[in-house]
């Protein structure tokens, strides 16, 4: 159990060490994090969010203390490293945390929200646990002192691939064999932007509702179930568009490795793209 210390008497300067979470449907759902900072009168510093040999961004921050919580926010134009897969985009995030101590061991915990670097589009939100040392941090977690279930691991019932899919048929597009366990999808308009509009569903849960596809990418992340032999993507047409059929362009981003596929749903059947991981 965590008891909230009053913050504006405690020296939160220094290095923390933690984990930050993603809402489903971000790019990942967890990344490792840390905060090196300097309290003043303001608070200045820079956050570090990183994946093992997949991404590393570090961005100047700033923030104040506002009664019992300590207010972050990362800078737009202060990204002072970025290393990451094309086809991610960083996310500026504001922080609102809160001190608190166990024993010996200080923490720092609270959510955060976001905009996209690129086009100021919201980021999915999260949360954040920091602690001043590693050690401590793993103990918390080993402890279920997160409530994200995304670092403990939950057993989710298999999805059921029915033949029937809100009111539609599926109709197979293609069986893709991918290398990757995380990849990406990139889909837009395909030819004539004609106000088509899709749901996204992976596994037979909606990651992306009533998307208005244009030449401009959707951009999705997807992490392939190791339960299933094959796992599915569904696009859905919420519409016909001024020039039936409802049609896109998909493109699945497996490592180093492009598929591009057009596809055509309408409101009898439903199309669905099938991958299998092959190590």
């Amino acid at each position: 159990m965590l008891i909230s210390s009053f913050v504006t008497g405690q020296k939160i300067s220094g290095k923390w060490y933690g984990k930050i979470t993603q809402k489903a449907g971000g790019f990942s759902e967890l990344y490792d994090f840390e905060l090196d900072l300097v309290q003043r009168k303001i608070i200045t510093g820079e956050s570090n969010a990183f994946i093992p040999n997949t991404l590393f961004v570090k961005i100047g921050l700033t923030g104040y203390i506002d009664g019992d919580s300590i207010r972050l926010a990362e800078t737009f134009w202060d990204i002072r490293q970025e290393v990451m897969p094309i086809s991610w985009v960083a996310c500026i995030k504001k922080m609102n945390l809160k001190y608190y101590k166990q024993g010996n061991d200080e923490y720092l915990k609270g959510a955060w929200n976001g905009k996209s670097k690129d086009d100021d589009s919201p980021c999915l939100p999260g949360q954040i646990i920091l602690s001043r040392s590693k050690q401590s941090l793993e103990q918390f977690i080993l402890n279920d002192g997160f409530e994200r279930p995304y670092l403990t691991e939950t057993v989710k019932p298999l999805p059921d691939f029915n033949p029937q899919f809100s009111g539609t048929t599926i109709k197979k597009v293609k069986e893709i064999e991918v290398s990757n366990r995380t990849v990406e999808l990139l889909i837009s308009d395909y030819q004539n932007v004609d106000n088509d509009t899709v749901s996204v569903y992976f596994n037979r849960e909606v990651i992306a509702a009533k998307q208005r596809i244009s030449k401009k990418n959707i951009r999705l992340s997807i992490n392939l179930d190791s339960r299933l032999e094959l796992n599915e993507i569904v696009l859905f047409a919420e519409n016909l568009g001024r020039i039936p059929p409802n049609t896109s362009q998909l493109i699945i981003l497996d490592g180093n490795l492009t598929h591009k596929l057009i596809i055509e749903s309408d409101k009898q059947k439903s199309a669905a793209i099938y991958l299998k991981y092959k190590q």
